[in-house]
């Protein structure tokens, strides 16, 4: 969607565009003067013609009767306008702007923008090729004559993701994704809508996603939408439905490892009555180990669980990525030989790097192989979810660094106090030396001034 606001410039007044209109509408749907729109609006404009003449010294009653005509008037031509997606391609455009200028002279523009959308995101007859992109440009042009905070831009946006949906346009969703990105959340601030229509905004991006074969961006906004499902409606229909078909996508999805934003939804939750065997499956992947998953599907076959045997293998593959990220985390020592790596994932030995590789390239781990040693050296794990377990182990290592610093701590304060003892004795030793040595200079002074007090007697004594 563009950022400038655009301009309609149409020349008339009401009454007489909406003739214009209506005779165009019957045109096309080939209606005779009975039963026709012009008909049916003829005399709510006689009478709009008179009030239109003076309406800038009418009084505030007659302007009110004025947009009140106006409103009776487009009531009939909007809910005609479906026949305009029959209209010869090169003239939809023109007359579906003449419709939004209309209507933007209601008293309630917000009452017939979201019916008029809805033509827009059906098919054009006369335009099988280029309908989608004529349809985007119409319904980019209502969205940008309203203001940005305007509720009813959300319907406008809803039919613009109908229009990509069903012509798989992937152009179209590509060039839509940075808006998505970039002005999405401030959209839904801006439109103030309710919790219902931000999930269903975030389905409809879901679907067009999915369209387009954006599957992350498609998981991603279906997560918004179970996010955005009240408490109070986490056990109805369509919260259940929301719930199993997000859940299947995370299992089957390749790239989805991190299951937290579904066990803490309410919707998904419910599930653990409505569909435990589905549940449980979360669970599993949620925390448990490969061998857990086998088990699990030896008493519950996949193919009894929303047809996921046909993902088998997808499964499987991501189940033992998981053990292994789980494996890393749990370890004591960080270093994981490959014969514990090859038991825990049930497979050959001299497949382990790979699957060490394919575990880093997922985000859970980092480390370095080391084939010499036939170990993996984890220099960091990722926990797949953080409970009262994890918790513990985190505890348990920094009690263990807590020992460790300790250690170096004693080590360190011995250190010092032997340096400061070391110190302390050669300053002794030197204030001993140094006072030795200063007696005797002392003694060989008094000799030299006692020698010379004697000669000095002698002298004397000559005289």
């Amino acid at each position: 969607m563009a950022i400038p606001t655009n301009t309609l410039l149409i020349e008339g007044s009401f009454s007489e565009l909406a003739e214009e209109l209506a005779h165009y509408i019957d045109t096309i749907r080939k209606t005779q003067t009975e039963g026709s729109v012009h008909a049916e609006i003829a005399p709510i404009l006689d009478s709009l013609r008179e009030r239109e003449q003076s309406e800038e010294e009418a009084s505030q009653t007659q302007q009110q009767q004025v947009l009140k005509d106006r409103d009776e008037a487009l009531k009939k031509l909007v809910v005609a306008s479906a026949a305009l997606n029959a209209a010869p391609e090169k003239e939809i455009t023109a007359a579906y702007n003449l419709v939004i200028h209309l209507v933007r002279q209601s008293s309630n523009p917000g009452m017939f923008l979201p019916r008029i959308c809805a033509f827009l995101a059906k098919p054009f007859p006369s335009a099988p090729q280029h309908g989608p992109s004529i349809a985007l440009s119409i319904l980019s042009t209502i969205f940008n004559t309203l203001a940005p905070s305007d509720g009813v831009r959300y319907h406008v946006f809803l039919a613009v993701l109908a229009v990509i949906r069903t012509s798989s346009s992937t152009l179209a969703f590509e060039a839509l994704k940075t808006q998505l990105k970039n002005q999405l959340s401030h959209w839904i601030t801006a439109w103030n809508i309710d919790e219902e229509d931000v999930e269903k905004l975030h389905l409809a991006i879901a679907d067009a996603a999915k369209q387009a074969g954006d599957d992350e961006m498609s998981y991603n906004h279906l997560v918004l939408a179970l996010k955005a499902v009240p408490p109070s409606e986490s056990s109805s229909d369509e919260a259940r439905e929301l719930a199993v078909r997000a859940l299947v996508s995370a299992l089957t999805y390749p790239f989805v490892f991190d299951f937290t934003p579904l066990t803490s939804s309410d919707a998904i939750q419910n599930l653990r009555s409505a569909d435990p065997s589905l549940f449980e499956l979360l669970e599993i992947f949620a925390s448990d180990t490969l061998d857990t998953y086998e088990e699990f599907i030896k008493a519950a076959p996949l193919s009894s669980i929303h047809n996921l045997a046909e993902s088998a293998e997808v499964l499987q593959t991501k189940m033992r990525v998981l053990t292994l990220a789980s494996l890393a985390a749990s370890s004591p020592s960080r270093s994981l030989p490959y014969d514990s790596i090859a038991s825990a994932l049930r497979v050959p030995r001299e497949d382990v790097e790979k699957w060490v590789i394919d575990t880093i390239r997922a985000g859970l781990v980092e480390g370095k192989l080391s084939q010499l040693k036939g170990e993996f050296l984890v220099h960091r794990a990722t926990y797949r979810v953080f409970g009262e377990r994890q918790w513990s182990e985190v505890q348990g290592r920094l009690m263990v660094w807590r020992r460790s610093l300790e250690n170096v701590l004693g080590v360190v304060r011995s250190e010092k106090e032997r340096f400061i003892r070391e110190g302390m004795a050669a300053a002794n030793t030197a204030n001993e030396s140094g006072r030795g040595e200063g007696g005797a200079r002392g003694g060989a002074g008094d000799r030299r001034k006692g020698g010379g007090h004697h000669r000095e007697v002698d002298l004397v004594g000559g005289d």
